[in-house]
Parts: structure tokens; C-alpha cells; sequence
């Protein structure tokens, strides 16, 4: 695959001139389904998948458990999540992602619609873990399809499949909230378990594209996994998934601790950080269009560090959370353009990348808000140098994917 001089013309569009691409029309017979219809249910199950992402934090205060039993049951998800990110890449590529899609549908909806029936810690645990599985497979099979289908401008769909995993990030948290109303747990999980359901018939009735490498050795298709490429990207996302952790768990933190304000003011700052998230993958459609996706990670990690910029010297409320919302319009748009970008330049093996990658970048989230507790115990404050380190990183592992982008990259494995 050779580079390009432009950056509008960057990694966006390297998978095509790739020796080991199959065009997705081949590969699967041209009309034989109907790709608005699949993108519709890819973004519903993303949907879903940020709903699930943040549930168990909503339903913690409702639940009658010790402080060790409940970080406990936060953890379960997550460990789900994971283990089913490392196992799921490689089965997308060999068996296509409608029966990935169907399963983790059906083990998510199972899970929440016996949650309300359960009343032992192990059967709650137990629960958690079979949703967060369900999630890992959904996250990684709908990211997958979604690059799949939209091979004129993969980081620019996959932008708008993050938006809705922002919309189900807010929506299970603000319906078990006091703006939901009267809405019970019991009738929120029994209504994303009927929501998953609707999903899975539709995916069961939806003809999906022939899997990639339908066929391949498994040993040929991990092969893939020894490109440098990849390890830059998972590098990249390592470092944007800590720091978005990073912000969602400790932007309210450090507002109330540096500005000694009330938590209901704090939260604020976590408010501005989400709403901006979501906004921003809707406007990274444009920017990607304009800019290519290398412009649209420089220009975002450029937002972020001005956003922790003015968080860091202000003393002031409002100035604070115009900070937040920055380094929230920042961050939104690297980690679709990169998972974008890694399908360009392995369109054949998307599904064994974006695992490989996505893995690496939950280890990230995990790290973040750790590394941000390390600092917070010297000064809160300290926090707000997290995203400016961080974006930094991820500007220079851009470069470096943009310099490793004039050679041929592609694998001999494909």
C-alpha cells in the first residue's frame, strides 16, 4: 500500500490500494444486503453497549452489598468486556460478525432480565460478567461491521457509531436518575433486555456480508498481529483510552476538590465532559472530510491540551467547566478516527486488529484513573497534566504511523 503526501489523502484511503484487500462487494455478492439496514443495527447495538458500559454504577446504590462486594461487582463487566475483546477479533474474520451480533444480543438481554430476580452476590457477579461478555462481543463485531460497510470513509462512520455508544452511555444512568422519573431499576434492565431482543431480531432477519477470511488458517490470519503498524495504533489508543478514563472518573473530583464546591456543582464538569464527547463525533464528520484523519487526531489532541490548559488556571466554576467541555470536544474524535484508520489499513483482518487493539486500549482505561489517583494524592490539580501528557503521546504515535504510512504495509500474511 503506498502513502500519500496529503494528509487529506492519509491512512484514510490506504486500504484500497492494498494487494491483500477484498472488496466488500466481491466478497460477499453485490445486493445481496442492504448495508443502510446493517448500519442501522450496528449503531442500535452500540447503542446498547453504552448502556451496558456504565450500568452496574447506576444500579450500585440499589443494591444491598458490602464496599468490597461492590467494587467488586463494578469490576465483573469490565473483566467481561475484556476477555471476550481478546477471544472475539479472529472468529469475526473467519465467521462474519451477524452471529457474534445475535449472541452477545442474547446473553446481554438474558443477563438483565434475571438481574431483578437475583438476591445473591455470586448470582449478581455471575450476571455482571455475562453482560460485560455480551458487551465485548458487541462493542468489537459492531465496530467491525461498521468498518466494514463503509470502506469510502471508515473513520467517519465509526465517529458516528461512537456518538450513539454516547447517547446508551447517558441513557440507562439519566433513566435510573430523578429526571427518570418513576422508573425503577427493574423496569430499566427489564427494558434494555427487550430492547436487545428487538436488536436480535433484526439482526437475525438482516443478510450480512460473507466473513473476510471465511476459510483462513487461524495461525495465517493472527499473523497479521506481528505488523508494527498495529502496535503503534494499540500504543495510541492506550494512551486515549486512559485518558478518557482518566476524565469521566475524576473531572468532578477535581473540580470539587481544587474549587471546594458542592458534588451537584462538581458534576457539572462531568456533564460538559460527556455532552461534549457526543457533540464532537457528530462535528468530526466534518472535520474528517476537511482535515484527513492524521489533521483530525493532531487537531483534537491540540483541543485537549487547550482545554487542560484553562482548567488548569482558573479558579472559577464556569471557566472550569468550559475547560471540561473542551478537553471533552478533544478527546471525542481520536478513538474512532484511529480504529478507522487501523481498518484502512487492514481491511481483510479488521476484526483480529480492532481486537487486538481495542484490548490494549481497555488496559489504558484501566490505567488512567489510577495513575490520575497517584497524582491527585500529590495535588488535584495535578490530574489536569494527565490529558496534556497523554495527547501527546497520541499526537506522536500519529506521527509515527504517518511516517511507517510511505511504505507498504501491508502484511504478507494477507
Amino acid at each position: 500500500m503506498s502513502g500519500s503526501a496529503s494528509d487529506k489523502s492519509d491512512l484514510r484511503d490506504s486500504g484500497h490500494d492494498s494487494p491483500g484487500a477484498t472488496p466488500l462487494s466481491s466478497a460477499s455478492g453485490e445486493g445481496n444486503f442492504n448495508s443502510r439496514s446493517l448500519l442501522v443495527a450496528a449503531n442500535a447495538c452500540m447503542f446498547v453497549f453504552g448502556a451496558v458500559l456504565l450500568l452496574m454504577g447506576s444500579l450500585l446504590p440499589s443494591l444491598q452489598v458490602s464496599y468490597a462486594q461492590a467494587g467488586n461487582l463494578g469490576a465483573f463487566p469490565l473483566a467481561g468486556i475484556l476477555a471476550a475483546t481478546v477471544l472475539v477479533g479472529p472468529i469475526l474474520d473467519l465467521i462474519g460478525a451477524k452471529p457474534v451480533l445475535a449472541v452477545a444480543l442474547a446473553l446481554i438481554s438474558a443477563a438483565l432480565a434475571l438481574m431483578p430476580e437475583l438476591h445473591s452476590y455470586g448470582a449478581l457477579a455471575g450476571s455482571a460478567f455475562a453482560y460485560g461478555l455480551g458487551g465485548g462481543l458487541l462493542n468489537t463485531a459492531a465496530n467491525a461491521l461498521v468498518a466494514d460497510l463503509s470502506a469510502a470513509g471508515r473513520a467517519a462512520a465509526l465517529n458516528l457509531l461512537g456518538f450513539f455508544f454516547s447517547l446508551g452511555a447517558i441513557s440507562a444512568p439519566l433513566a435510573l436518575s430523578s429526571l427518570g422519573g418513576n422508573l425503577s431499576a427493574t423496569m430499566v434492565l427489564r427494558g434494555l433486555a427487550i430492547l436487545c431482543l428487538l436488536i436480535f431480531a433484526l439482526v437475525v432477519a438482516l443478510r450480512f456480508p460473507q466473513a473476510a477470511r471465511a476459510g483462513t488458517s487461524l495461525r495465517m490470519l493472527l499473523a497479521v498481529l506481528r505488523h508494527p503498524a498495529i502496535w503503534l495504533l494499540a500504543a495510541l489508543l492506550f494512551f486515549e483510552s486512559g485518558n478518557e478514563n482518566c476524565m469521566f472518573v475524576w473531572s468532578g473530583k477535581i473540580v470539587a476538590d481544587t474549587l471546594h464546591v458542592l458534588p451537584r456543582q462538581a458534576n457539572m464538569a462531568l456533564v460538559a465532559l460527556s455532552a461534549a464527547l457526543a457533540a464532537g463525533r457528530l462535528m468530526a464528520v466534518l472535520w474528517l472530510k476537511w482535515i484527513g484523519n492524521r489533521g483530525t487526531i493532531w487537531l483534537s489532541t491540540t483541543v485537549v491540551v487547550a482545554g487542560s490548559l484553562v482548567a488548569l488556571n482558573t479558579t472559577h466554576l464556569a471557566a472550569m467547566v468550559v475547560g471540561m467541555l473542551i478537553i471533552g470536544l478533544g478527546l471525542s474524535a481520536i478513538f474512532p478516527t484511529a480504529l478507522g484508520m487501523a481498518s484502512d489499513l487492514f481491511p481483510a483482518e479488521t476484526g483480529t486488529v480492532f481486537g487486538a487493539i481495542i484490548a490494549v486500549a481497555l488496559v489504558g482505561g484501566t490505567s488512567g484513573p489510577k495513575i490520575a489517583g497517584w497524582a491527585a494524592s500529590h495535588s488535584p490539580g495535578r490530574v489536569l497534566l494527565i490529558p496534556v501528557f497523554a495527547a501527546a503521546a497520541v499526537a506522536a504515535l500519529t506521527a509515527a504511523l504517518g511516517k511507517r504510512n510511505g511504505h507498504r504495509l501491508r502484511p504478507t500474511s494477507a
